[in-house]
């Protein structure tokens, strides 16, 4: 049994019910012991608790209920936000592994950035707020190191996003580029390049892709990469590819949007905790 403090750091309590039924099924029965609201957590003892629940963690996102949690000295490793209970293939034994792991998520696109924002994971790469063409991300790949000791130079704006009226910049590394759609100047997505790629962790890292070529996909799952995960639209027999049926989803409006989706986790084709800790496919249910 699992004692459990409650606390509201929004009054979203939507997920709240469904956390509390997944906490009590997976471990075995919870001790709710007591429930507190914002700042009224400061000073209260959390030495006999084994999970602060955070009611309303999705409304503001688990990395900014993290830095609430820093700022009143809260243990991190006894976080959990209720959404995260809610997410198929869940177990805290698995959430608490993940959250230890320090795991380095290299993804194509903003899957990694999103994943690591809903589950509350530090950004321990620089791949984030941008994408790279499936091309250019497979030669990045093949030798990482390389171009991460690269200088990253300002080579246009580009206009072609909505989401970026007065256009976002896009960056040169060698000979591939960086299209770092999130960034308002390119000092900034520079700044923020060079201070994420000291974090990688080559120790437990995975890459993270998606393409609709077999080709790309054939020269991705021949890299020396300990965990991979490439997304298809397609059946393969490679090791590293991951079927997204594209008849699955409506709301999706093309296979990118699919795996946008899945990264925001408004429809999870795969165990994400599986996927991120071992690299291993466990379909759930559709």
């Amino acid at each position: 049994m699992k004692k459990v403090l409650l606390w509201f750091i929004t009054d979203d309590a939507r997920h709240l019910e469904g956390a509390l039924d997944k906490l009590n099924q997976v471990c075995g029965g919870i001790d709710l012991v007591a429930s507190v609201a914002g700042a009224d957590i400061d000073g209260v003892r959390t030495d006999d608790i084994d999970v602060i629940l955070v009611v309303g963690a999705k409304s503001i996102g688990m990395s900014d209920v993290v830095k609430a949690a820093r700022q009143l000295h809260l243990p991190e490793e006894k976080l959990l936000g209720d959404w995260i209970a809610c997410l198929p293939g869940f177990t805290l034994d698995k959430y608490r592994r993940l959250q230890r792991s320090q795991l380095s998520i290299l993804s194509m696109n903003c899957f990694g950035g999103c994943v690591s924002h809903m589950l509350g994971l530090p950004f321990r790469s620089p791949t984030v707020n941008m994408f790279f063409s499936d091309e250019d991300f497979v030669k990045f790949l093949h030798a990482p190191k390389f171009y991460l000791e690269s200088e990253p130079r300002f080579e246009r704006l580009d206009f072609s996003w909505a989401g970026a009226p007065n256009g976002y910049p896009v960056l040169a590394l060698e000979d591939i580029r960086l299209n770092m759609m999130h960034y308002k100047t390119a000092d900034a997505a520079v700044d923020k390049w060079l201070k994420r790629k000291a974090r990688i962790n080559w120790y437990n890292s995975i890459a993270i892709m998606f393409t609709e070529d077999e080709k790309i996909l054939r020269e991705f799952d021949a890299l020396p990469f300990g965990k991979k995960v490439c997304f298809v639209p397609f059946e393969s027999d490679a090791d590293s590819a991951w079927h997204i049926n594209p008849d699955v989803d409506a709301a999706a409006t093309s296979f990118a949007d699919r795996i946008n989706r899945f990264s925001f986790g408004h429809f999870i084709y795969f165990d994400l905790f599986d996927m991120l800790l071992y690299d291993r496919k466990t379909p759930l249910e559709i």
